[in-house]
């Protein structure tokens, strides 16, 4: 089962440090929320290298998302 990223929007401080570590996952939309790209397979070391970088630790995977 594959996985995918989330970002608990409650818990996020817009810093942006997910869309420079992995901008083809994670963006800003035009609300001005961060989102998750919607793709078959997500980037594993790129996300986890932005779930390194969130100074809130909101972003985490869900299986079979």
């Amino acid at each position: 089962m594959s996985q995918t990223p989330v970002v608990e929007l409650s818990e996020c401080n817009l810093c942006e440090g997910c869309v420079a570590a992995c901008p083809e996952v994670f963006q800003r939309n035009e609300a001005g929320y961060i989102e998750v790209a919607e793709h078959n397979s997500y980037p594993e070391e790129c996300v986890e290298e932005a779930i390194r970088c969130c100074p809130e630790q909101c972003i985490h995977w869900v299986e079979g998302a």
